[in-house]
């Protein structure tokens, strides 16, 4: 009768076992599946994001409106930013920072990236001011976040999938 409770106690281990490694294996995927998730919903973004190649971006400048978040910068970082900026099939992939940073609070950088469905890169941006609760919201809900996409600070989105060192510069999920 001992064997029998030693051997029931053995399966009841083994079981418990295999299935905390089961759980232990699927929480891994659906946190994989999660980040793949997240990347899917970034590049939709990006691809469908008002401004989304050089095409887009020179259609919008002909008649850009007067309230464009682009009217925000100086007409010197206005430059430095657009000639910045390079896209591809994933729309945009790697921009200056240099002016946006300097120039901008969180509320207006975030507009201006919207246009490009690259808002949420602000979390990699130092410098940018918070002069109202629209700015302190902003910079909670995206500097405090988690990273679930690859975007790199301080690299420029060179060619497809290649991403160099550069100062100044965000490489996006897309590169």
């Amino acid at each position: 009768m001992q064997n029998c409770t030693r051997v029931s106690l053995f399966a009841l281990v083994l079981a418990y076992s295999a299935a905390a490694a089961a759980a232990a294996a699927a929480a891994a995927q659906t946190g994989d599946g999660v980040r793949e998730s997240v990347r899917e919903q970034v590049l939709v973004a990006q691809k469908n994001a008002q401004i989304s190649s050089a095409a887009r971006l020179d259609s919008y400048l002909a008649v850009i409106p007067v309230d464009s978040p682009l009217t925000l910068l100086s007409v010197d970082g206005l430059e430095q930013f657009l000639t910045s900026l390079s896209f591809n099939e994933n729309g945009l992939v790697g921009y200056s920072t240099e002016a946006i940073a300097s120039e901008l609070s969180y509320s207006q950088a975030h507009r201006l990236l919207s246009l490009f469905g690259a808002e949420r890169t602000l979390r990699l941006m130092p410098g940018l001011r918070v002069e109202n609760e629209v700015d302190l919201d902003i910079h909670r809900s995206y500097v405090q976040s988690g990273e679930l996409v690859e975007d790199h600070m301080g690299y420029r989105c060179v060619a497809r999938a290649t991403c160099r060192e550069s100062t100044e510069f965000v490489c996006m999920s897309g590169c």
